[in-house]
């Protein structure tokens, strides 16, 4: 069967965007929800969830105090939700996969993994920045904001960036076969910039300035790590 017609790019572009916006906001609601679980496992009151104003629109768990807890204790209270939504995402990404949905399916499905994986490599690159905030940002002011660790976490992000990179870029070529050709390098990079790299840029930017976890300097200087990082590991 000869693939099916694409969608036109930028109808693409927009929609899977706003479908990584929607599924931005689910995975801070999936995120808050374990380290809430989480955090009363380990003997700190938890008092359920809000969506507030600080930060606004977004879903944050309502946590007493955890004063005297060891430091692995906290770093897996505040980590907890992390390691969860990323299982979550990549398990619905396959599961639909498995069905044999349209290829545009497929493409928004995609958003919820894509940002899964690249959730952690943001997340460690937002406490090295100045003022930096996200769980790992809270977890390094925890421990005395050394400025070792800022080092060590934003190399880490980094790193993973460039290796998690690769996977995604390996997992949009996969879709997008659904519904047209991939054979060429150049259109490979510019399918991927379509249903995985901006999308990914504008939501994990827009997190980060709506959670404050970064300045929107800062923020969009990541997204455009993102992008790059995205077309350059793109094979």
């Amino acid at each position: 069967m000869p693939p099916r017609p694409p969608p036109p790019p930028g109808a693409l572009t927009i929609l899977c965007s706003l479908g990584a916006l929607i599924a931005a906001w689910a995975l801070t609601a999936i995120e808050a929800t374990v380290r809430g679980a989480a955090a009363a496992l380990a003997g700190i009151p938890f008092d359920g969830l809000r969506v507030g104003t600080e930060p606004p629109w977004l879903v944050s768990p309502v946590l007493g105090s955890s004063d005297g807890l060891a430091a692995g204790t906290t770093a897996a209270v505040l980590l907890s939700g992390t390691a969860i939504l990323i299982i979550a995402a990549l398990v619905g990404h396959f599961v639909l996969g498995l069905f044999r949905a349209s290829g545009v399916t497929r493409a928004l499905a995609l958003e919820g993994a894509v940002l899964a994986l690249l959730w952690l490599p943001t997340v460690l690159v937002a406490a090295a920045l100045p003022g930096g905030g996200g769980p790992a940002g809270e977890l390094y002011r925890r421990l005395g904001a050394p400025q070792a660790g800022r080092w060590a976490a934003a190399v880490l992000g980094v790193f993973l960036l460039a290796w998690l990179a690769g996977v995604v870029a390996k997992r949009s070529v996969a879709v997008g076969r659904a519904w047209m050709r991939v054979d060429a390098l150049e259109f490979r990079r510019r399918l991927v910039g379509v249903v995985a790299g901006v999308p990914a840029a504008v939501a994990l930017g827009a997190l980060m300035v709506v959670a404050r976890w970064a300045a929107p300097a800062w923020a969009v200087g990541w997204a455009l790590v993102i992008l790059v990082t995205l077309r350059m590991r793109t094979a």
